[in-house]
């Protein structure tokens, strides 16, 4: 394994097709991780958030009582938008990467031996809205995997920290520690894109204006206050542009403008 991994970005379709596997017996999960929920005290680096999902049923087991207290959701809504209920509170520019880097874990892991697995810990970081629905950076972490007969993940305690106290770099980064002995641990830096960029001469300087402030989170009052525009001209601009690539919604023309590089 190299130094460095290029992670690409991956669409939510692709990611749940991915994700989701067959799984027939019935696990409490909550109790599977009743034990690694007390440990997390230890390792947490500030206040957090946990939650854990099935993947045979695309759902959220249970989550901690504070999810309220960290973002805009409430305990009962994280178990609407399983698998991209991130996408609601994770920056736009880092939303796909993260998908990205969770289907690289998954299949890093479910690539080597079992009892190889406990060796490795990934974390990711990524900017989550808060409470009053500012970007701050957090860290991702999946403490301990649940596999089925086939080897492939079922389940996950996932723990969300808040890294608002420290200096983080402004793209998202992964990181993948080897804790055993017999090599060295090694980061994965992503949100790397190609440089060649897709043709874009269709794209006009004022659409590409938009494009940027879009990525940075910006919704169509704050694009045409910035802007000195009117709405109905922002509306207008990103129905233009989701034409021109052939996108159906926002978020797919920033996972587009993203993969292919047009800023």
């Amino acid at each position: 394994m190299k130094n460095e991994e290029k992670i690409h970005p991956v669409g939510y379709q692709d990611f749940s097709k991915h994700l989701k596997i067959s799984f027939d017996d019935s696990i409490d999960f909550r109790k599977e991780f009743e034990k690694d929920i007390l440990e997390i005290p230890k390792y947490a680096i500030g206040s957090y958030f946990w939650f854990i999902p099935d993947n045979s049923k695309m759902s959220i087991v249970d989550s901690s009582d504070n999810i309220h207290q960290l973002t805009s959701f409430e305990k009962d809504e994280w178990k609407k938008y399983y698998p991209n209920f991130l996408e609601r509170v994770t920056h736009p520019e880092d939303f796909f990467y993260f998908l990205g880097g969770v289907e690289f874990m998954i299949y890093y892991l479910q690539n080597i031996p079992v009892q190889d697995r406990q060796n490795f810990r990934f974390n990711i970081y990524v900017r989550i809205k808060n409470k009053i629905d500012k970007y701050r950076w957090m860290v991702i972490q999946f403490p301990r995997i649940i596999y089925n007969n086939e080897g492939k993940a079922l389940s996950s305690l996932i723990v969300i920290s808040d890294l608002s106290n420290f200096d983080i770099v402004n793209q998202p980064v992964m990181s993948l520690i080897d804790s055993s002995n017999n090599r060295k641990p090694f980061q994965l830096a992503f949100l790397e894109k190609d440089s060649q960029k897709v043709n874009c001469a269709s794209i006009t300087k004022r659409e590409q204006e938009i494009l940027s402030l879009m990525i940075t989170g910006e919704n169509s009052p704050q694009i045409a206050e910035k802007l000195f525009i009117s709405y109905h001209t922002v509306e207008n601009h990103k129905r233009n542009l989701r034409k021109k690539t052939n996108c159906k919604t926002s978020t797919e023309l920033i996972y587009h403008v993203l993969k292919n590089n047009l800023l």
